[in-house]
């Protein structure tokens, strides 16, 4: 999700060639016209965390979502039915919209709900009921609405909708849901678990523009100067639909996975594009290899492997995954926006989370695919170059977990959280936690996690929702061992263990140092000029002894351990004095 990893990577690459940081000086950011636009309520910008009980006890079952783009007057008309399955007794319904939207008609089951008995003033809307939603009973509204959706103030940061123009002055629409939710577009259920079993999507559009949409592509109807694109999505993230429309070009093709299906795979570029466009298309069997023969099938074969262009950095819109970035070229052989948003198919699509405060889980793992990228590719250099650029990025300020319910921006953006430390220490968990357990523990954790069974094949698995302490349990059942203790010092504390050195002729001692004196029987590798051994550190302490005065000596000398080190410590300092200008994002 969002460009953290491309600018970790990016950030490595600098580090291999300096260069001069020139400061620029810049005058007071002109008035925004669109600030109106731009701005939210609270609760229209709250993506998950503690939700009304009456909205948790709501099953989404189906969406039928329908709208209309008038892109000179910068205006959707929508019309969506909601069915819900109530697994509790539901005294209200509550959904939620964007509240500068018009609602035009609300209907419960084909009776007309009157004005009077709905409220939307903060993007929180209460629907009156006659009498209370029966457990087990189904419910459809139908919600026809209209208006300007809030325009993106900062994507994919902060989401909306973002009007603009491509290089040759067409129309071009995106939106971003992160920073906001689902109900920046439409009514839904805003919290990870909220998201729908079945969407099917119909976008209506002056012709000949084209509105690609996640899913499966169900047909395109075109009447009177507009086309109507339909599309069906399977249990969609709640922030993973996406409206996009442009005057888009298409490259196709299909995929022969090794699991014996065959995956369409397709990429919606921009006029002019071509050739840049072609040699991006031709790293999309790349990345469906490297996942299923890493981790395991691709969670939506039977719709398609999908990304977009889109006009600001990228996001995991399901099946349609943002890019743009200006088809970036690295050392390293594969563009680092577009795998690291299609590693969110995996982990935020088939794993979501369900609750924001375990958000580690989809931008952890997902920046760690790119140093395993790198490996696949081009073998250990580059496998340990972007961990190290990574590295550098680790900022330690907050625990990865709270162990609270919070939403999105009390993890995401507000200092409150980790922030982006989910990216490249949740990346370092995961390279620590594989080495202590061994490729075969480390990957089947991550299957059963992801698909809910060890042994994934296409059709016999569902979407999964995970949590840390689910995550943590998996790791003790597969392992047979206690691990808490890793998680607690990684995941539940913000500092890292120090590990400490001291010399006492020829006897060599070690001791953990880490937070709140937590026991951390961590065993580290010694490398004695060229032989290496393992001290077990069962009681957090070790000692080698006859270490000659004169010996190198390297602690963990493959680096396999997520702790403090100074040199790090010092070349952060070192880059907080230094102007940001000359940094590419």
């Amino acid at each position: 999700m969002k460009p953290f990893a491309y600018r970790a990577l990016m950030a490595g690459a600098a580090l291999l060639v300096a260069t001069a940081a020139t400061a620029q000086t810049t005058g007071a950011p002109a008035p925004d016209p669109d600030a109106e636009a731009k701005s939210i309520t609270a609760q229209t910008r709250k993506m998950g965390g503690v939700m009304p009980a009456e909205q948790l006890a709501l099953s989404f079952e189906h969406l039928d979502l329908a709208l209309k783009v008038f892109p000179d007057e910068k205006r959707i008309e929508g019309d969506a039915t909601l069915t819900l399955r109530a697994k509790e007794a539901v005294p209200e319904l509550i959904l939620d919209l964007y509240p500068k939207f018009r609602i035009v008609s609300i209907a419960l089951n084909g009776r007309v709900v009157p004005p009077a008995d709905y409220t939307n003033p903060e993007g929180q809307l209460r629907i009156k009921l006659r009498r209370p939603l029966a457990k087990g009973s189904v419910t459809k509204v139908r919600i026809v609405w209209s208006g300007t959706p809030p325009l993106a103030k900062r994507p994919p940061w902060e989401g909306g909708t973002t009007w603009t123009k491509t290089p040759d002055g067409q129309t071009w629409i995106d939106t971003s849901h992160w920073g906001g939710g689902c109900d920046l577009l439409y009514p839904c259920i805003d919290h990870p678990t909220g998201k729908t079993k079945i969407a099917d999507l119909h976008y209506t559009v002056p012709a000949p523009l084209v509105a690609p949409g996640s899913g499966k592509f169900m047909g395109m109807t075109e009447k009177d100067g507009w086309r109507t694109y339909n599309w069906r999505a399977r249990s969609p993230h709640t922030y993973g639909l996406v409206l996009d429309v442009g005057p888009y070009k298409l490259l196709e093709g299909e995929y022969k996975s090794r699991f014996g299906n065959t995956i369409p795979m397709r990429f919606w570029y921009l006029p002019g594009e071509e050739e840049k466009a072609a040699e991006l298309f031709r790293e999309f069997p790349v990345a469906l290899d490297f996942f299923e023969s890493q981790i395991g099938p691709y969670p939506w074969a039977d719709q398609k492997m999908g990304v977009i262009r889109v006009p600001y950095s990228g996001l995991e819109n399901q099946t349609l995954n943002g890019y743009s970035i200006d088809y970036t070229k690295t050392m390293y052989g594969f563009d680092p926006l577009m795998h690291h948003e299609f590693s969110h198919e995996w982990f935020a699509n088939q794993l979501s989370v369900a609750n924001y405060d375990d958000l580690w889980l989809h931008e952890g793992i997902g920046s760690y695919m790119q140093p395993l990228l790198g490996r696949y590719l081009y073998g250990d250099m580059d496998y340990y170059a972007l961990l190290k650029s990574q590295r550098a990025g680790i900022r330690n300020e907050k625990p990865l977990v709270s162990g609270e319910e919070r939403p999105e921006n009390w993890v995401y953006a507000d200092p409150t959280g980790p922030r982006g430390d989910i990216y490249p220490k949740g990346s370092w968990v995961m390279h620590t936690l594989r080495n202590l357990i061994g490729d075969e523990a480390f990957y089947e954790v991550i299957r059963r996690v992801t698909y809910g069974r060890p042994d994934p094949m296409p059709g016999n698995f569902e979407p999964q929702f995970g949590t840390s302490k689910g995550f943590m349990a998996t790791v003790n059942q597969v392992t047979g061992s206690n691990y808490d203790w890793f998680f607690n010092i990684y995941l539940y504390r913000a500092g890292l263990p120090k590990l400490v050195e001291t010399r006492d002729e020829d006897r060599l001692s070690l001791r953990w140092e880490t937070p709140d004196n937590l026991p951390f029987p961590m065993p580290v590798d010694i490398r004695i000029d060229e032989e290496t051994v393992t001290l077990e550190m069962t009681d957090g302490t070790g000692v080698v002894e006859n270490v000659p005065a004169a010996a190198t000596v390297t602690l963990d000398p493959e680096a396999k351990i997520l702790r403090q080190l100074d040199s790090i410590d010092r070349f952060q300092a070192w880059r907080a004095t230094q102007p940001d200008q000359g940094r590419r994002r």
